[in-house]
């Protein structure tokens, strides 16, 4: 590697490492285990250009998100997708950095002169505001206000308090108890009710045959045209790995007797949440930019005791359909 041979980077965020120089000459790569300085500007170059590194950010370990990161910025750009920063990859970045125009300079504004006009003289009103300064003219020296002597108030007496009087304890007379009469006896009276003969009525068995419950089947399509992907149920918190298109449709229904809240957060950035009332829908919609099919990752928080949600996914893009680009 040789710097100032003429074939070096020319942004200044890449311009002048060693290891993105290297990377540039085709003497090494960038690939997922690498760690440094190198891998934290490239992690910020993708951030600013759109393509979000949503659990590590910028901490310059080239891990799991780095390279779904890199292979995004690829297949933007119609670079081969590999995940690795080699000598392609680091020019186009480089030229993305290079485009910026830098902001012009302001030059300090020197201020014209003023020219010097005396100040016109306001004559003084003769009503004094109630505000002025204390300033006072000679042989203006007021009495003094001298303060008539407050009288002198004498203490009331208060006049003591005799002793209360000694109550004698009142003593409550002695009650005879009353003796109660003794209770007759009661005839021993049969519980068993009299047997009624009645006929008996038989009914013949049903003939109609029993029709099992139907559980309808998803539609094909969402109301904007996305295709069925796939389904399943959620009571738990879980993750979903899949591939899918540009737009992707999650289509949940409570089926439980309470409540329930739903976070879903997509490998994107994208988070949504809902709470979501017993046998009601909520949809959660993300979207990426770029070439299908994409390698989508969601993870799924629910309310781990009360969640029993039935979730359906729509896609542009589906596994096995002749139709995909």
């Amino acid at each position: 590697m040789t710097i100032g041979d003429g074939h070096d980077l020319k942004s200044s965020r890449f311009a002048g490492d060693e290891v993105l120089e290297a990377c540039y000459d085709k003497e090494r790569v960038l690939r997922r285990g690498d760690s440094g300085s190198a891998v934290k500007k490239v992690q910020e170059a993708l951030i600013i250009l759109g393509i979000p590194v949503p659990e590590v950010g910028a901490s310059g370990v080239f891990g799991d998100e780095t390279e779904l990161a890199v292979r995004s910025y690829q297949e933007a750009r119609g670079l081969k997708v590999d995940g690795v920063i080699g000598p392609d990859t680091i020019e186009s970045l480089d030229a993305e950095f290079s485009r910026v125009v830098p902001e012009p300079s302001v030059s300090p504004t020197t201020e014209p002169p003023v020219s010097e006009v005396p100040t016109p003289l306001v004559p003084e009103s003769p009503v004094k505001s109630p505000r002025a300064s204390p300033v006072r003219l000679s042989g203006d020296f007021p009495e003094p206000v001298k303060v008539p002597p407050a009288p002198s108030v004498e203490e009331p007496q208060v006049p003591p308090v005799q002793a209360a009087p000694v109550v004698e304890p009142v003593r409550a007379p002695l009650v005879e108890p009353v003796k109660a009469p003794p209770v007759p006896p009661v005839p021993e009276v049969s519980a068993r009710p009299e047997r009624v003969t009645r006929p008996a009525v038989t009914t013949p068995p049903s003939t109609a045959p029993l029709t099992p419950p139907v559980t309808p089947s998803p539609p094909q399509a969402d109301s904007q045209g996305r295709k069925f992907h796939s389904s399943g149920m959620w009571n738990v918190d879980s993750s979903l790995e899949i591939q899918g298109g540009q737009s992707m449709h999650f289509e949940v229904k409570n089926l439980h007797a309470l409540a329930s809240n739903l976070r879903i957060k997509a490998n994107n950035g994208e988070s949504r949440d809902s709470i979501i009332l017993s046998q009601t829908t909520a949809d959660f919609e993300f979207s990426m930019v770029g070439r299908e099919p994409f390698n989508w990752r969601f993870k799924i928080e629910t309310d781990r005791d009360t969640a029993l949600l039935e979730w359906y996914l729509y896609s542009t893009w589906v596994p096995g359909d002749p139709a995909n680009r």
